[in-house]
């Protein structure tokens, strides 16, 4: 299974919240010493109950008379317990822990069928950290292949190749979806060019890929460049706590995959364009996919970098299939959210 389960972080939290039910137990006790005297005489009653009973069944000549009057007993002071804790408006559920998942009682795993299987709120945590780890933003955070309304592409409208931009953008999906399917860090795959408007939905497709790698157990990063490009100006700061220059290129460098989202948004200097090819040329070196979107085509971008930007797109377009992803998807969810 791609998402590995800590089993040590979920007894801890398991752990926790029985620490947390028997303190408030203890409280419920001390401030009201009638409910505490009811609750340990009921238990009492119920474990001499159960012990009769285990005797009684052993028993050849079985008197239930004694059974009956103990099982009465303790309706009688059920009763009684929960008259006193209605009276004293206390949940009748105050000795449960309060567990943030019941199904797995927060122990991150489910006994089923002779076997432990993963809780979906284990599977939900780790993907959580997962997305943390790679940088994905909270608005992406709930992409999915699966989620994709593509019916948002308009079909009375068509690209140069003469499909509409609905085919088009379901061919585009198509080939990210293959991307993470047959990804294999043992052989060369590779990546997409994403070139398209502002509203075409280029960086919901870039949360749709980093969510599957994340199911396949696939290592990630997601920036936009120049996000990366301030963090590497912030390092030089001697008094900033952030990572040197080396140890934040190291990371984009050596990711498995990784997402670059908007580039050509930051300013065209030539730190830009060397930042990028130090990048661009590594990763070419050592076989590890880009996938990019962008609002330019290739050969406007390239003349944004003046500076290597021949070499940087030589290289981009040898490992990348370029596409174009047509369309105005934001547009349209503005206007049905407007019409709610």
């Amino acid at each position: 299974m791609p998402l590995n389960f800590e089993t040590e972080k979920y007894q801890g939290k398991a752990r926790e919240k029985y620490i947390a039910a028997e303190k408030r137990i203890s409280e419920i006790h001390n401030q009201y010493p009638d409910v505490k005297q009811a609750y340990n005489y009921l238990n009492s009653l119920k474990r001499e109950y159960a012990m009769l009973k285990v005797g009684f069944w052993q028993q050849e000549n079985k008197d239930d008379a004694s059974l009956n009057s103990l099982k009465t007993e303790i309706e009688k002071l059920a009763q009684h317990y929960h008259k006193l804790l209605k009276k004293h408006k206390i949940d009748p559920d105050y000795k449960e822990p309060d567990w943030d998942c019941p199904k797995c009682q927060d122990t991150g795993r489910i006994y089923k069928n002779g076997k432990y299987l993963v809780c979906s709120c284990a599977k939900n945590d780790l993907r959580k950290n997962k997305q943390q780890l790679g940088n994905l933003p909270l608005h992406l955070r709930q992409a999915s292949f699966k989620k994709a309304n593509l019916n948002y592409y308009e079909t009375d409208l068509q690209i140069a190749s003469g499909m509409n931009y609905r085919e088009n953008a379901q061919k585009i999906y198509s080939l990210a979806a293959s991307f993470v399917q047959d990804f294999s860090q043992q052989r060369v795959r590779r990546g997409l060019i994403i070139e398209g408007p502002i509203g075409s939905g280029k960086s919901y497709l870039l949360g749709c890929i980093a969510n599957a790698l994340i199911e396949k157990g696939v290592h990630f990063r997601y920036i936009v460049y120049s996000d990366l490009l301030q963090q590497i100006r912030s390092s030089y700061n001697q008094d900033s706590p952030a990572a040197d220059e080396k140890e934040i290129l190291n990371t984009v460098q050596e990711i498995p995959v990784l997402l670059i989202d908007d580039l050509g948004t930051e300013k065209a200097t030539d730190f830009a364009a060397s930042t990028l090819y130090q990048i661009i040329d590594r990763r070419y070196r050592e076989e590890k996919p880009i996938i990019l979107t962008t609002n330019y085509s290739v050969k406007n971008l390239k003349n944004r970098f003046p500076v290597m930007g021949e070499r940087i797109f030589q290289r981009l377009l040898e490992m990348n299939k370029y596409v174009e992803l047509a369309g105005n998807v934001r547009v349209k969810k503005i206007e049905e959210q407007q019409e709610v």
